[in-house]
């Protein structure tokens, strides 16, 4: 890089961290978030695309259309993702997302090294976790100390302020403890200590601090999406290929337990409730409640041992690829089994219990492993493995892309109106404690059940939006379904 473009970058990347400092600044950053994130987002794009076109960068790698294309496709899904935190309230979609937002940053890392997302590989998912790490950790110095350093500077030199720089950040703490003690053991170095103290405003030292953390953070964010920190990690290879055997205790210690589990279920669904109390000492809720979760993380475990067992092995055609093919066609069709049975009990879920926010999470993570396993035995399976991993990013997009369209805690609302209609029980509470994504259906929906009902909903949303009034002032925290929310349950307020 050369050392003009890293000084701009530098420059960027401390106002960013003046900026991160105030947006970052409320107790549940929303809005300040997304606004931090796109301008990291549109340095990095405009700096990779200045070095992609710069001749004089000897660094350079050579960005042909395809290159470009990929290059543009993860930076738009990651504005996109960063949007999608301020166009949900949910807490359940604003966790995924931001996930997603680290994934898609982690790709971005990982792409800098001039790779192609058509040459992904499960492995690569630890690959760019590495490379993000290193560059948020790495990147600021690298870039200061590195990129834009004078030629004048020699590599000694740079070497002395790079240790210099890191052994600061190892003493701090250290000496920190240190003047604690001797202000402790003698009262007039305490005396004294607390007299620096005054000097110090706390607050400028907290917004001191604050900006050099988020500089820290946005350089190294930079840095990384230009060109790789180390180019250790876009280069990873097993080269330890071992045979069947080696796997198939695993594989099919995990086709044994399946299989008995299944056979258990075949009596339970036709031996039925009481059957159920007998055995297990419970009720039909209490045991669907019991299992269903544990059923998605079995299934979960089964797709990642495939996918090890697909890593390690030889690659050659051949028997140790038919006896995968073979035991994996095999175990794919008892976790299908397995997550039948999974959405049995979330059928009894939605009968006993409702819908809430974890049971409608753990059912989309289902449908994710279920999506997951079937293009696992579509693709790998079948003999093009190289389809699987860029496959998955596709389907996970679609994936989360759908949930966040579906609104899922409308969709809990909605369910739940329609049971309470049916005269089972609405947990008034739970609703009105629900982000502004469930809002307007609860508003509109409300009336549904009866005037009494509708009467302590009312009152519960207004406490509740009262107490959020308070704690998201700040408009920093905003997000555009609270603010919606806010002014839908204002207009509607009886008067």
């Amino acid at each position: 890089m050369i050392p003009q473009l890293a000084r701009r970058l530098l420059a960027s990347a401390l106002v960013l961290g003046v900026a991160g400092n105030w947006l970052l600044r409320a107790d549940t950053p929303r809005a300040g978030l997304v606004l931090w994130v796109l301008g990291i987002l549109g340095v990095a794009f405009a700096a990779s695309d200045a070095r992609a076109m710069n001749p004089s960068a000897t660094d350079s790698p050579t960005m042909d259309p395809t290159a470009r294309r990929e290059r543009a496709m993860l930076f738009l899904s990651a504005a996109i993702l960063a949007l999608l935190l301020f166009l949900r309230d949910a807490e359940m979609l604003f966790a995924l997302d931001l996930f997603a937002l680290l994934v898609v940053c982690a790709l971005i890392a990982w792409r800098s090294s001039a790779r192609s997302l058509r040459t992904l590989e499960p492995r690569d998912a630890i690959a760019g976790g590495l490379a993000a790490a290193v560059a948020a950790i790495a990147g600021a110095p690298t870039l200061a100390l590195r990129d834009a350093a004078p030629a004048s500077i020699g590599a000694d030199q740079r070497r002395s302020f790079g240790s210099f720089g890191l052994g600061a950040v190892v003493a701090a703490p250290v000496l920190l403890v240190v003047a604690l003690l001797l202000g402790t053991a003698d009262p007039l170095f305490g005396g004294f200590l607390e007299n620096v103290g005054t000097l110090l405003d706390v607050s400028l030292v907290g917004h001191l601090i604050g900006t050099a953390a988020a500089a820290w953070i946005a350089a190294g964010a930079i840095r990384g999406s230009v060109a790789p920190v180390s180019t250790r990690f876009s280069t990873m290879h097993l080269q330890v290929r071992l045979p069947f055997p080696s796997v198939a205790p695993l594989l099919g210690g995990l086709s044994l337990l399946l299989s008995a589990w299944i056979g258990l279920q075949v009596r339970t669904l036709f031996g039925g409730t009481s059957y159920v109390a007998a055995t297990s000492g419970v009720t039909v809720a209490e045991y669907a409640r019991q299992g269903f979760f544990e059923l998605i993380v079995i299934a979960g475990i089964v797709l990642a041992a495939l996918l090890v067992a697909d890593e390690v092995l030889d690659r050659d055609p051949g028997r140790e690829r038919a006896s995968l093919r073979v035991v994996g066609l095999v175990l794919l069709g008892l976790v299908g089994a397995v997550l039948t049975s999974a959405l049995l009990r979330l059928g009894l879920y939605l009968r006993y219990y409702g819908l809430t926010e974890d049971r409608v999470l753990a059912c989309a993570v289902l449908i994710w492993v279920a999506l997951m396993l079937s293009w696992f035995g579509w693709t790998v399976l079948r003999g093009a493995r190289a389809r699987f991993a860029p496959g998955v990013l596709v389907i996970s997009a679609l994936w989360l892309g759908g949930l966040n369209l579906a609104n899922p805690e409308r969709w809990i609302v909605e369910t739940n109106l329609r049971r309470a209609e049916r005269g089972l029980d609405f947990d008034t509470a739970y609703h009105a404690h629900l982000s502004g994504d469930a809002l307007p259906a609860l508003l509109h929906g409300v009336d549904r059940l009866g005037p009494e009902r509708a009467a302590i909903v009312h009152a519960e949303l207004e406490a509740e939006w009262a107490r959020q009034a308070t704690e998201r002032s700040d408009w920093r925290g905003w997000s555009l379904p609270y603010v919606l929310g806010a002014r839908e349950l204002t207009a509607t307020a009886p008067r």
